[in-house]
């Protein structure tokens, strides 16, 4: 399979909008899920858009009958762990349930290829109960049941599981933060309220969502059913060499407030020889991922103005 009809929930988000664009750009025919609670379902062009509650059984196999997709990529739910701790039922539902519901739609139209998005922050499945948090808890959960429907159905389903995702577009994660931050600081002339890091030591790994999405596309295309895919960019970053990319690239001096805690356990490397078998390399550098992020912000905020410049590099 390379070219076909491709179901994208969560296109409104980070991953899914450039998803949309990537696979379209590839020949597929895009079908965006939304969910009826989005209001930035605008600029998906040219993908077919498709107001569907993912929580809701019946709403998506209705859906999935409507649109007899040859593939699926499901990466809609909710990936914060703070909201994970308020709402644990609504985070299991977002990413249990909703894949659930998505996998048996999948299996009802004959088994089309499906990839679900995990994390990197799932824990042990013998060791569920002890997950760090309710988001760890439900992603465990996520995976454990994509494994279960290959295993129990035969669906060709696969997991991928991403390191921590940055580049242009509205992401939710540190980078993300930084990048408002610091876009906010260069309108103000630097006045900003400093950006707090716990500490400068710990150390990450963080990959381009374009490269992210390219990697989705290999896997769809050429993945194994029943495995999981760990995707990274293979090049740890502590958060002190973060620091030092925003202050490079800037367009004003930026304040910061390091805490003085110990470092957090920084994550391992994992084994991505499975992607790379498949022929996969990132391509972007930290700083050209960044660059655009910071560039993307300036030009939405532009556009928001009515195209009134500010002082920018």
């Amino acid at each position: 399979m390379t070219t076909g009809r491709i179901l994208i929930t969560g296109a409104a988000g980070f991953t899914g909008r450039h998803a949309c664009r990537r696979f379209a750009a590839s020949g597929w025919e895009v079908a965006a899920a939304v969910s009826p609670r989005s209001a930035k379902a605008a600029g998906l062009e040219p993908a077919r858009t498709e107001c569907c509650e993912l929580t809701d059984g019946d709403a998506v196999a209705a859906m999935m009958r409507r649109l007899k997709p040859d593939a699926v990529l499901h990466l809609a739910g909710r990936n914060a762990v703070d909201f994970s701790w308020k709402s644990p039922s609504a985070t299991l539902a977002a990413n249990l349930m909703s894949t659930a519901y998505v996998l048996d739609g999948a299996l009802a139209l004959g088994g089309c290829r499906v990839l679900v998005a995990g994390s990197m922050l799932r824990t042990d499945e013998a060791a569920l109960s002890e997950a760090a948090h309710p988001y760890g808890f439900s992603k465990t959960l996520q995976t454990a049941a994509a494994k279960a429907w290959h295993r129990w159905y035969g669906l060709p389903v696969m997991i991928a599981e991403p390191s921590n995702l940055i580049g242009p577009g509205s992401s939710g994660g540190l980078c993300g933060k930084i990048v408002r931050w610091a876009v906010s600081a260069e309108e103000a002339g630097g006045a900003a309220e400093p950006f707090r890091l716990s500490s400068l030591r710990e150390a990450r790994d963080f990959m381009d969502v374009r490269d992210a999405v390219e990697a989705y596309e290999r896997v769809l295309n050429e993945g194994e059913p029943g495995r999981s895919y760990a995707i990274e960019s293979g090049r740890f970053l502590t958060l002190a060499e973060v620091k030092s990319a925003f202050d490079e690239l800037a367009g004003t001096e930026l304040a910061w407030e390091i805490g003085d805690k110990a470092a957090a356990p920084s994550p391992q490397p994992r084994d991505c020889s499975p992607i790379r078998a498949l022929g996969w390399r990132p391509r972007r550098t930290f700083r050209q991922s960044i660059l655009d992020a910071l560039e993307g912000e300036r030009e939405q905020r532009r556009r928001e103005r009515g195209g009134t410049p500010f002082a920018s590099p």
